[in-house]
Order: structure tokens, then sequence, then C-alpha cells
């Protein structure tokens, strides 16, 4: 062995002899190590950058946000403050019914405007995303508002809606309440009322005999609407009392104050209106129910093409309710009565 190979040894020796902690000499396996590790650190942050960066898609609602459209959140503040703007009352005392109605409002808003922003209409302050709403609003029912329809059209919508063309139909009527307080005879005692009533004894005579008050609203004539009576008397027993004729009483019928019967005194139907009478009203409500027929078809094309994500506290109520016929007042009442 040569003087060189000598020393090259004792070298390779000493270099081992160093040990993976001994940092004043190289060793190639801890090298390795602290190299692989920052590139796991490396790939850790950039992992988390990647996956909370702004714009990053999720599928859960965070919790201060009531909902997720497109991504964009709706903030529980914001709805919480419409809402109590909207309705007049407390947080706390509006019912879920309504709060799913202003919910809806508030991703119908936010569909609105971000078709807005992508047709380049700014959005940033309040009254800017109202504007943009009513201005795509206005593009979507464009066609409608220049066209002028025809008399066969207007007709046609006529015929189709007739039962909404009417004189408004009034009632003059004795409304009388045996109290809940009368005991379990309550509901024959009322049915005896009855009858007394239909044997032409005076109600004076009536109230008197069985117990019975009758309930006049304040500040109002004999004479009312049907509408207004409806308010009066309630679904229930304003569904008995429209059938009556002059004269006629109604059977007794219970609601929480106690048992209702009520005499009619006159009752003025509605009378059906000719199309030549009404035809400026025909014009008005037949472009009103185009609008509306744009307005929803482009809802369903907007709610289809977006990501809707509900916060779990308001979702599988607020589908029900889509699902129901959406929110318009005028279509769930349309559609409880047909139900009945």
């Amino acid at each position: 062995m040569n003087a060189h190979e000598d020393v090259s040894q004792k070298g390779d020796a000493s270099a081992a002899a160093g040990g993976f902690w001994d940092f004043k000499r190289v060793n190639a396996a801890r090298s390795m190590t602290f190299f692989g590790l920052a590139a796991l650190i490396g790939l850790g942050i950039a992992g988390f950058g990647l996956f909370t960066a702004k714009g990053t898609v999720t599928h859960a609602v965070p919790p201060e946000n009531v909902a997720l459209v497109n991504q964009r959140p709706i903030l529980r503040t914001d709805f919480i403050a419409q809402a109590e703007t909207e309705l007049g009352k407390t947080f706390a005392e509006t019912t879920t019914a309504e709060r799913l109605k202003v919910l809806d409002e508030m991703i119908r808003e936010e569909l609105f405007v971000q078709r807005g922003l992508e047709l380049d209409f700014p959005g940033t302050d309040p009254d800017t995303r109202t504007a943009l709403v009513a201005a795509v609003e206005q593009q979507v029912v464009a066609d409608v508002t220049t066209h002028q329809p025809t008399d066969a059209e207007l007709q046609k919508y006529f015929d189709d809606n007739r039962g909404g063309y009417s004189t408004e139909g009034t009632m003059v009527l004795h409304n009388l309440v045996l109290p809940k307080a009368s005991g379990p005879d309550a509901a024959a005692t009322a049915k005896k009322a009855a009858d007394a009533l239909r044997a032409g004894t005076p109600v004076a005579e009536v109230t008197k005999t069985y117990g019975l008050h009758e309930l006049v609203p304040e500040h109002s004539s004999p004479e009312q609407f049907y509408f207004a009576q409806q308010i009066h008397l309630g679904h229930d027993l304003y569904e008995q009392v429209v059938k009556l004729n002059d004269g006629e009483v109604s059977e007794p019928v219970a609601a929480q104050d106690g048992v209702h019967i009520v005499q009619m005194v006159k009752n003025t139907r509605p009378l059906p209106l000719t199309f030549e009478r009404v035809r400026s009203q025909v014009l008005n409500d037949f472009i009103m129910s185009e609008k509306r027929r744009l307005e929803d078809a482009d809802l369903r094309y907007l709610r289809d093409k977006a990501d809707i994500l509900i916060a779990d506290d308001y979702r599988q109520p607020y589908e029900k309710q889509l699902e129901e016929g959406g929110f318009d007042t005028d279509k769930s009442a349309a559609k409880s009565a047909e139900k009945k």
C-alpha cells in the first residue's frame, strides 16, 4: 500500500466516524434527510395555500354564512338585518316561513347581481345592486314591454281567467258565538240556537236564551265586502258562510274562541263583467302575467346553472318550499285554494 492510499482510507474512516449529528463534518445521510424534510414542508405550505386561496370551491357553508351562491357568501348578519328591516320585528320574532322567504329574496338578488356582473354592470353598493336586479329584469321582459297584444290574445286571457273579472260581493250577517267556557254541551246548545234561528226566532231572543253574543267588527259598516268578511270570520267559517242565501243559518263551527253560528241577512254575490268593460284591466293583467312568466323562466335557468348551497338549518325547508311552488304569495294562495 502506497502513502496516498493510506491517507485516503484514513480520511474516509475519519468522516464516517463523525456520525449523523456531527455538524462539523459532511454526512450524506443527514443531507438527504434534511433535503426530504424541506421538500415535504414546502409541499405542505403550497397545498395549504392552494386549498384556502380565495375562489376555492367548497361544498360546506361556513358558520358565518347562511348560503353560498356560486361560492359567493350571503352573510348571516346581512340576512338577519334584512329580515328585521323587511318584516318590521326582531329576528327572534320571525317565523321560519318568513325567514325562508327573505332568504329566497337574497338568493334571487344575488343571482341577478351575478348575472349583471357577467354583463359587465358594476355591483358594488346596495343601490347599485337594486338597480342591477331591475336592469336584468327589464332585459328579460323587454319583448313584453314593447309588444302590443292583439284583441284575440286579450280575449283568450279573459276567457281563461274569467273568474277574476267580476263585481265585489258583499254580505250583511250576524256572527254569533257561544264561548268555550260554556261546558261540554256547547255543541248541543249551539245546535239548538241554530235551529231556533232557522225557525224565525229573533236574534236578540236567541242570544239571551242560549248565552250567545254577537261579534261586531270595530269601525265597520254592517255591509262588508267578501274579502273583509273572510278576514273577520276566518277561512273555515267563511267557506260555510259564503254559500248561504239570504235568511239562512250556518251549521255550528268550532273555533278557538268558541262555537260560531252565522245568520245571513243579505248576500250580494259577485256578478261577472264583460270583456269590453274590463279591457284595460285585462291588458294590464296580461302584461303582468307575461312578465312573471318570463322572469320565472329566466330565474329557473339561472338556478339550474348556478351552484347554490344553503346552510343545514335552512336547506331542507327551503328546498321543500321550492318544490311546493316557490315563494310567490299569489301562487301559494292559489295552490292552497286548489287543495281545499
